[in-house]
């Protein structure tokens, strides 16, 4: 049902938006964590609260940082952000001003029209329209009331669709020069498993016999840790046990590090397809006057038998620590066991 939401007007959108741009389009251009808003200046009052809780989602770091933010695009600013790489037009069949005017065109086949009308169709993905590596989210209803309730009803699949794409974006960024493979072989090697290495990042502490290995980064500091235990003891997928494990882990190789109680959550999911307790909260060392945000994967995998613990971690004083902890957060699902590698 989605394919047909996001790709029914496809041809329609093209046609306009085309030729909005020249015919050699240029690169699109980006801050981070931003995500542009193109809507009549009515129709942004109305429909703003319902987009900031959408994609602004808030993490404790132990500042509030948002995952990402929302920018409205002036008129006066409407043709420069025509090239920015992350987009949201939002208008309704009503809507009278510019993108009014583009929703209109959107919708100007008489099939895409009535399903906007029965709400049927209600949103439209975009690539590369006005310049290279961007992506649109089209959002267009009868009316403002039928918008923000298809906005709030979809709005994790909203997000995702930004999101999936910025992860995609950042690994190939990440990874697109000098990734340590040799320290990838070896991991898979010795112990069964890998993470991909990005080129900054080194082995600050490795313990075979404890199940144990430490990647570190500097400037800001950040780091990533693997444990493991073999045997497969599934009662270890417990919040308990994990917040006990990590804090040794502090105790024994980060100099005192433990979980605070403060925003602390722990809730059942998955990762990698595995069912897993993902525990996230606040990281603190009274000795060192320090801490910072973490999150911890802890998964039981069935081929290797064993029980598996990523954490990933950052301390970054006086700076947002959310983009760091989205880049390792990259590296943490690059995971992979020996019995995952293709032939």
């Amino acid at each position: 049902m989605f394919k047909k939401i996001l790709y029914t007007a496809t041809g329609i959108i093209m046609v306009f938006l085309i030729s909005l741009s020249c015919s050699m389009k240029k690169n699109s251009w980006w801050q981070e964590p931003v995500i542009g808003v193109m809507a009549d200046s009515t129709d942004w009052m109305a429909l703003q609260a319902d987009l900031r809780t959408t994609f602004e989602r808030v993490v404790r770091t132990p500042q509030l940082e948002k995952t990402y933010s929302l920018r409205y695009v002036t008129k006066n600013k409407f043709m420069r952000y025509t090239r920015f790489k992350y987009l949201i037009l939002a208008g309704t069949l009503q809507s009278k001003g510019r993108v009014g005017k583009i929703v209109q065109r959107v919708c100007s086949d008489p099939v895409v029209r009535k399903n906007v009308e029965n709400g049927e169709n209600f949103m439209f993905v975009e690539r590369n329209q006005w310049s290279r590596d961007q992506l649109m989210l089209i959002l267009v209803s009868k009316d403002i009331p039928s918008l923000r309730q298809k906005i709030m009803t979809n709005s994790s699949f909203l997000y995702q669709v930004f999101d999936t794409d910025f992860k995609d974006y950042l690994k190939k960024i990440m990874f697109k020069r000098r990734e340590q493979k040799d320290i990838e072989k070896n991991l898979l090697v010795n112990y069964g498993w890998k993470i991909r290495v990005q080129h900054d990042y080194f082995v600050a502490q490795e313990f075979p016999d404890q199940g144990f290995v430490w990647f570190r980064r500097m400037y800001p500091e950040r780091w990533i840790f693997v444990r493991w235990i073999d045997g497969g003891d599934t009662t270890k997928l417990d919040s308990y046990w994990i917040v006990k494990e990590r804090n040794r882990i502090g105790a024994k190789y980060y100099g005192g590090d433990r979980v605070s109680d403060k925003y602390l959550f722990s809730p059942r999911s998955e990762f990698l397809g595995r069912p897993a307790q993902i525990t996230t909260g606040l990281w603190e060392n009274d000795a060192k006057v320090a801490g910072g945000p973490f999150k911890n994967y802890t998964f039981y995998d069935a081929l290797s038998k064993r029980v598996y613990m990523i954490d990933i971690a950052v301390f970054a004083p006086g700076e947002d620590k959310l983009p760091y902890l989205r880049r390792l957060d990259i590296i943490a699902h690059s995971f992979k066991t020996i019995f995952e590698m293709e032939d």
